[in-house]
């Protein structure tokens, strides 16, 4: 029913707001501003009344009895009582008003909602003075935790004391874990604060802590991140990861880190990520570190990062940072590409879209740890046109050209520009880099560069036509002129001039045979038969060889020649019984084998080259009984036609590499099905885009419950059955139970008989936390971590310790 009382409207809206200061919302105040100045103008313009927006404040309340009380000036509700004040909602079995104290009381369960912020408890009592309160039996759902509380006192602003307080993140009715604390505080949207605190797991209490705090705030926030301390015998006592995390604007962070080691030093970190949606994302890692080894004191520092950045006109440009100073300061990563990185490479780009092709130009700088030398390309530009029709450039209908026999002809066209720089000393300086030819001081014929600089600019133009004779035989025929600009010469000329040009015949056609089959597997073949043959003349170029080759600036030089290549493709394509037409299963390219062979017609001897094969098979991944089934090979050598003799084939330079895998899922069955703990559910505003992710993550394929996978590759110069490297590399992962999973991964080397690297990792499910246990090695470094974290909150609690070694 409605009242409109106006006593009754009041002290109904005072009930409203009592129970939303309760539920931790802002105190509703309206206050008029002071004036400016202190005296007044007569004449001051005064507003327009009715241009003002009033402030509508909508209240709506129900109970299915209201008793008012005038001698104890009180108002009793009760019966399914609700207030509905703007977005708060006040739910309970009965509420009473005591006007004379400004005291306000519930008894029964009692509901505050505001938003996405739920209250539930029972037997409110609450002064309206002090704006303080008490609760008995409360909880409420913070950033995926639950809280529980004998009883909750509110005894600031949006401060809360918690007696006998339990906090978890399992959902469960009945949780698994969970952490108590005689006395708990809670700063709403800050932090918890809790002593003295016992973790629970099954009812069972595992740890204890004095004291514990950890922050509750939403979204990202400034702050310290967990240390890590251990021991080892290498760095001795070590604390690692003293970190500070700071967002610094809505779309970037960083985290300034610090590791302090007994024996071996300290090191200093700088890690910062950026995004910014459809403008720029990156991030930078910097290292600096002391460190102390044999009695030696050194220090190290690395710089990492990459940017892109989205221009207008679908522009782009790209950096990318990879600096170290000695390779020292990655001894004990964990990550493989660092502990094994023998080259680091930094580059600059830029791209933007140029007449349907793409104009590029940037700057490259290669460090070679292993040889200490250093190769610089800095600047380098290009542009080029793919083949186009060449009636585009006589401004011809498209139409019109459709069936004309010039439409075939094809022009393309390319131009690059660089200066390419191979240093060499030691002791570099900052302008070796750009520019300082320095002979080798230790080669007396004055030939060899300690450092060596070149530029140049190359031109690349072709014209083609190609066309299907009869519609089977396809032909074609190209000239190509290329011509380089240069800043000397091997014979000490000053920006010269080179250039080199040919011509190019070439026929290809494909055969087909197909072989049905009747009551078997095996549907139809498809066998596909390619030959080809191409035919290029060169000029006699001989003079060319003075002028130097380097970042993609070069031209060809030589004797006159008229080179022949035969090649010949095939290709095997299967098509599987189904139970119908629409379910048969088709295999494309399930074998490949192609052999090809070059042919200088003009020696007087020995045209023909070395003839090169390649091989592949490739059945794709079956499924039978739930198991999956994949395998794929690939197989290569090289053959001098001129050394073939009886039974020896002369294969040389043999290689073999094939790769099987297995996978599938196995049923695992529920018997102890726990309850969910739905409290909170019926007042739990409706989100549809959590609702979307579930059902997206529903239908998605789950991960294998076990997958095994093996790969082999190996080379042989001349019998595939005494090799000169062999490897065999393993990937294992089981799912034993729901909660318990295995992995392993190693490789071997099969010529030395001896493992290379191998790893382990156990993990357990623990509802709501997980304990990961992994340990690899690799060659003479090995290494061990144990992780134990929570899946909601991983960054607030987590602990973890690792070691590792060096022999």
């Amino acid at each position: 029913m409605r009242y409109t009382d106006h006593t009754l409207q009041r002290y109904i809206v005072i009930c409203a707001l009592v129970f939303l200061a309760l539920s931790g919302l802002r105190r509703l105040e309206s206050q008029t501003p002071a004036p400016n100045g202190t005296g007044g103008d007569s004449l001051s313009v005064v507003a327009d009344s009715l241009a003002i927006p009033t402030q509508q404040d909508s209240l709506f309340y129900q109970a299915d009895y209201i008793r008012f009380d005038y001698a104890a000036e009180q108002i009793h509700l009760q019966g399914n009582t609700k207030v509905q004040y703007q977005s708060s909602t006040i739910d309970s079995d009965s509420l009473r008003i005591d006007l004379q104290r400004d005291r306000a009381f519930s008894y029964g369960p009692t509901v505050m909602i505001d938003g996405d912020q739920i209250l539930i408890g029972r037997d409110v009592r609450f002064d309206i003075r002090s704006q303080t309160g008490m609760m008995t039996d409360g909880s409420s759902l913070i950033e995926k935790g639950y809280y529980f509380g004998d009883e909750i006192r509110k005894v600031d602003t949006d401060i809360y004391d918690v007696d006998g307080g339990r906090f978890t993140t399992c959902d469960d009715l009945e949780p698994h874990f969970w952490f108590w604390s005689g006395r708990m505080r809670i700063y709403r949207n800050d932090k918890v604060v809790g002593k003295p605190v016992i973790v629970y797991v099954n009812e069972f209490p595992v740890f204890y802590f004095p004291f514990v705090t950890f922050s509750i705030k939403r979204g990202r926030q400034a702050g310290l991140l967990l240390p890590e301390p251990g021991y080892n015998n290498v760095d001795g006592k070590f604390v690692r990861n003293i970190a500070w995390y700071y967002p610094y604007n809505e779309f970037a962070d960083l985290i300034l880190a610090m590791d302090l080691m007994e024996k071996t030093g300290w090191k200093t970190r700088l890690q910062t990520a950026y995004v910014k949606r459809y403008e720029f994302n990156g991030n930078l890692n910097a290292a600096y570190q002391k460190g102390i080894s044999g009695g030696t004191t050194y220090y190290d520092w690395s710089l990492r990062g990459n940017h892109h950045h989205e221009l207008p006109e679908r522009a782009s440009f790209d950096v990318n940072l990879d600096f170290i100073s000695n390779k020292r300061i990655w001894q004990g990563s964990d990550t493989i590409d660092e502990s094994l990185a023998q080259q680091l490479t930094s580059s600059i780009s830029y791209r933007k879209p140029l007449m349907s092709s793409y104009f590029s130009a940037g700057a490259n700088y290669t460090q070679d740890l292993v040889n200490d030398r250093a190769v610089v390309t800095l600047p380098s530009a290009s542009f080029s046109l793919p083949t186009r029709p060449g009636y585009e450039l006589f401004k011809v209908d498209s139409d019109r050209a459709t069936d004309a026999w010039w439409s075939n002809f094809t022009y393309n066209y390319s131009v690059r520009l660089a200066h390419t720089g191979d240093i060499r000393d030691p002791d570099r300086s900052f302008t070796d880099i750009f520019w300082d030819n320095t002979l080798d001081p230790a080669d007396t014929t004055g030939v060899t560069y300690l450092n060596e600089h070149h530029a140049g600019i190359r031109n690349e133009l072709g014209l083609s036509y190609r066309y299907k004779y009869r519609g089977w035989l396809n032909l074609s025929q190209s000239v190509s002129y290329n011509e380089a600009w240069f800043d000397r010469d091997r014979d000490g000329n000053n920006w010269v001039r080179g250039s080199d040009y040919g011509m190019t015949a070439g026929m290809s056609f494909n055969l087909y045979g197909i072989r049905n089959f009747r009551s078997a597997p095996v549907a139809s073949v498809r066998h596909i038969l390619t030959p080809s043959a191409s035919l290029r003349w060169s000029p006699d170029l001989r003079d060319n060889s003075r002028f130097f080759s380097f970042g993609g600036i070069s031209v060809a030089s030589g004797k006159e020649s008229v080179n022949l290549t035969l090649s010949l493709d095939q290709k095997w394509q299967v098509k599987l019984t189904g139970q119908s037409a629409d379910r048969q299963r088709r295999l494309d390219d399930i074998i490949g084998i192609r052999s090809s062979v070059n042919a200088d017609l003009l020696k007087d001897k020995r045209q023909f080259g070395t003839i090169s094969h390649s091989a592949y098979f490739r059945p794709g991944a079956y499924q039978y009984q739930g198991v999956r089934f994949d395998y794929s090979a690939t197989a290569g050598a090289a053959q001098d036609p001129y050394r073939v003799r009886g039974n020896d084939l002369h294969l040389r330079n043999l290689y073999f590499s094939q790769r099987v895998s297995f996978g599938g899922n196995a049923p695992y069955t529920e018997y102890f099905p726990r309850e969910k703990n739905t409290l909170f559910n019926n007042y739990l505003p409706p989100d549809t885009l959590q609702a979307r992710a579930d059902m997206i993550s529903a239908t998605q394929t789950k991960t294998e419950n076990w997958s095994l996978a093996l790969a082999h590759d190996l080379y042989a110069e001349k019998d595939i059955f005494r090799s000169r490297s062999s490897n065999l590399r393993m990937n294992a992962n089981l799912k034993l139970t729901t909660n318990w999973t295995l992995g392993y991964s190693n490789t071997f080397d099969l010529k030395q008989g001896e493992m290379i690297t191998q790893s382990y990792n156990i993990s357990r499910q623990l509802h709501g936390w997980r304990l990961d246990i992994s340990y690899s090695r690799r060659n003479e470094f090995w290494e061990y971590r144990i992780a134990f974290f929570n899946l909601v909150l991983p960054d607030a609690l987590r602990f973890q310790t690792r070691d590792s070694k060096r022999y």
